[in-house]
């Protein structure tokens, strides 16, 4: 047979293109440890390791509509969210996670050549995104104390600017932009992105603003909070005008059944979930203020469910040999914008104390 070069078909910016790397999944350190899934230490990835309530995990198993595809505008489920977040249902829109939302709002708003203002070091699939819809990215470094820049951010807007993405808190780093500032970048009437992914960990938002500005849009997330990361669920708030357009770009089912159940039952265990996020922040400061006592650590105040951490440089590698042998999944970083750095998900006591202990032994 001829051989034929695949490569041909591909579009010419992708077939060299460096995908978006995640970290290994729970099946993966599963069978690398050859452990159950309850007996795993995964604090990589942000994920509420309490998971899903009881009550949640009965309905979901006990559900017999799985056969059907959902409703393709997911009304009950946007009346829920507008409800705990108090707008509008015109004001929501629902996504297979925040990734999906990204995408289709990049794809609505793109052209060949326009440009995306980015705040790097933060979450990567905002680079992921822009490049795969053809956008051009426009990155301002954060400051030392990873606070974006405003002055340069607005002396980077142009013509051909579509839109400003802000995550808040930020995914690494963990520290909020204050809201004046925000405030700011959104009189320059472009459209601005405000990632909210770990709103119910800080209990800062901009929400208030989105009747004044109409070019505010909010991502955020039941992936954190809620425990069911696995089942892909986040939402959009913004002016009913751009809800209809995302709208009318997604495919018709693009929140499945039992994610659309999951998030419908969370919404009614608010209190429950409280409890859990109030365990969460207190083992955060906890674990903050353990570790700012190793004089090898800078550790930084958060407001998400995770702390970010420099070690001194020398001892980096030593750090993540050791928490790999202990069976313990971080996040790491290793570049000019991060340093040698580390992320951790704040886990269960026992998990989070073994972290502690780790730290220390050093």
């Amino acid at each position: 047979m001829k051989k034929i070069d695949l490569s041909k078909f591909i579009r010419e910016d992708l077939v060299n293109y460096e995908e978006y790397k995640a970290v290994p999944s729970a099946y993966d350190l599963i069978v690398q440890n050859n452990i159950e899934i309850k007996r795993i230490d995964k604090l990589d990835a942000n994920e509420n390791v309490f998971g899903p309530t009881k009550n949640l995990n009965t309905v979901l198993s006990n559900f017999r509509g799985y056969q059907y595809y959902p409703d393709p505008e997911y009304k009950q489920l946007r009346k829920a969210i507008g409800k705990y977040i108090g707008v509008s249902s015109d004001n929501i829109m629902v996504g297979s996670g925040g990734d999906e939302l990204i995408d289709l709002l990049l794809r609505l708003i793109l052209d060949p050549d326009n440009e995306i203002i980015n705040c790097p070091p933060t979450f990567g699939s905002y680079t992921t995104f822009t490049l795969l819809n053809r956008g051009r990215l426009i990155n301002i470094p954060r400051k030392d104390n990873f606070a974006i820049d405003v002055k340069k951010i607005q002396n980077s807007i142009n013509e051909k600017t579509k839109l400003i993405i802000i995550c808040n808190p930020n995914n690494p780093t963990g520290n909020l932009t204050p809201v004046e500032e925000i405030i700011n970048i959104l009189k320059s009437n472009k459209l601005v992105l405000i990632d909210e992914a770990y709103f119910e960990f800080s209990g800062k938002t901009t929400l208030p603003l989105i009747k004044k500005y109409p070019n505010l849009i909010i991502l955020r997330s039941f992936s954190k909070w809620a425990g069911i990361a696995g089942l892909r669920l986040g939402y959009i708030i913004a002016n009913p005008f751009l809800v209809k357009q995302i709208m009318k770009i997604k495919s018709p089912y693009n929140v499945n059944v039992a994610a659309e159940l999951a998030g419908l039952i969370a919404l009614t265990e608010i209190k429950i979930y409280k409890k859990i996020i109030e365990k969460i922040i207190k083992e955060r400061e906890r674990i903050y203020k353990a570790l700012r006592k190793n004089n090898n650590l800078k550790v930084y105040p958060s407001d998400g469910n995770f702390l970010f951490v420099r070690p001194k440089e020398t001892l980096f590698s030593k750090i993540k040999t050791y928490f790999q042998k202990n069976k313990i999944a971080l996040r790491y970083y290793d570049s000019s914008l991060t340093g040698k750095a580390i992320r951790i998900t704040i886990g269960t006591k026992l998990q989070n104390n073994k972290v502690i202990n780790i730290f220390n032994y050093l």
